[in-house]
């Protein structure tokens, strides 16, 4: 595969920072406090109450436990929210300038996001490893239900591991109880399915800011929940439109991370993945394509097909952007033979599938644009599974059966 030079770019790289006025060290805390303090006016703890001490007043009445805080070696459980993953080319027949194309092109992903909810939240809880000559000493000071922070663990954490399992979402509760009740969610948890139901994502990243400062009291600045936390933040700012914030978020998490989990964990190329996305609509091809090569490395060097796939699928998407198109197909056809490769082991089948019919759809697309034969053929494969999976009224949807119907009409 070809390597991009940097004066193969025509967009000059731009700094990746929240906004022109905020510097690149500022942490999301300072750089966000304006949108921190508008959201904390409806979830303020004189708006409702503290979701972990109405927890503990429910659970012991009399007083509160170590067991329940820190399960002696484990967190509570947590949602973790997916971001976008992969890119979608688009519609070949709209001829319309680039902003454009990527203001309509974030709102596909999100449509595709929300249309497939469960597929793209999973169920996690962070492990602990303690030092060993300190596991006797180990132990959590909890308050009484009128006092105010928790205090930090007093043995030492050698290390912290995520655990992740596939949400399953409740669709017989009339709309209301979404999550499954064998695990337990604080409220706020449950305030965040139900908002990201109904698609309030602007409600989601409300209630996040609310979960965030909570994490940092109960397990401190350096805990993994708490990079969680930045993650899912990202997300929510992403599907609100709000991309600034998302970007500040991701970069937070990606840092906070590493910290808790090394350099090269797949859980970082997550956020990395995000961070290239944001910065590839931005036309920031250069900066994008550093952060997608990152994480393709980590997924390889862990062996995670799935990564693997969604990291090439976004290189050969950048490579067609800037007219590397021998480059772009190759990606684009190892991003598909790692991802049928994931299929069979994938514990979330449905959104592995929609992300090898996105790739597909785009080798569709690079075919018809070099007049390769066989571009329909492909792109009616991938209209098949889009249909299955995100329904006949999507916008993603439309855009490859205008796509079919445009190679058709050339080829008439």
């Amino acid at each position: 595969m070809t390597i991009i030079d940097s004066s193969d770019f025509k967009v000059s790289p731009q700094k990746v920072t929240p906004s022109k006025s905020s510097e690149r060290s500022q942490s999301p805390r300072s750089t966000l406090a304006s949108r921190s303090t508008r959201q904390r006016r409806r979830y303020s703890p004189s708006h409702i109450s503290n979701p972990l001490h109405v927890l503990q007043e429910l659970l012991f009445p009399g007083g509160t436990s170590a067991a329940y805080c820190n399960e002696e070696t484990a967190s509570t459980s947590f949602l973790i929210l997916d971001g976008f993953m992969t890119i979608f080319l688009g519609d070949l027949s709209k001829e319309i300038d680039s902003k454009k194309i990527s203001s309509n092109a974030l709102k596909d992903a999100t449509e595709r996001w929300g249309k497939r909810l469960e597929t793209n939240i999973c169920v996690g809880k962070v492990s602990y490893e303690y030092r060993h000559s300190d596991e006797a000493e180990m132990y959590m000071d909890m308050p009484s239900s009128n006092s105010g922070e928790i205090s930090e663990r007093s043995a030492p954490i050698v290390s912290q591991n995520l655990d992740r399992v596939p949400l399953v979402l409740d669709h017989e509760a009339n709309n209301r109880d979404i999550l499954d009740p064998k695990f337990y969610f604080p409220p706020s948890h449950k305030m965040v399915a139900d908002a990201l139901k109904f698609q309030e994502y602007n409600q989601v990243a409300e209630v996040y800011e609310t979960i965030l400062d909570d994490d940092l009291n109960r397990y401190g600045e350096n805990d993994l929940v708490c990079a969680i936390d930045y993650h899912n933040l990202g997300v929510a700012n992403l599907l609100a439109n709000e991309h600034d914030f998302a970007l500040a978020y991701f970069l937070e998490a990606v840092s906070r991370k590493r910290q808790s989990l090394g350099r090269s964990d797949p859980n970082v190329a997550d956020s990395l993945i995000e961070i290239g996305i944001i910065l590839y609509y931005r036309n920031d091809h250069q900066g994008s394509v550093r952060y997608f090569e990152e994480a393709l490395e980590i997924y390889s060097d862990a062996e995670n097909s799935e990564g693997v796939g969604r990291a090439s699928n976004c290189i050969g998407c950048v490579y067609y952007q800037i007219g590397h198109i021998e480059s772009a197909m190759s990606y684009l056809q190892e991003a598909v033979v790692f991802q049928k490769t994931a299929l069979g082991l994938s514990e979330t089948a449905e959104s592995s599938l929609l992300n090898v019919a996105l790739t597909q759809s785009n080798i569709g697309f690079l075919k018809f644009k070099c007049g390769h034969s066989d571009a329909i053929a492909m792109l009616e494969d991938s209209l098949l599974v889009l249909e299955s999976v995100l329904g006949d009224d999507n916008s993603t949807v439309t855009s490859v059966r205008s796509n079919i119907a445009f190679a058709k009409s050339l080829a008439a």
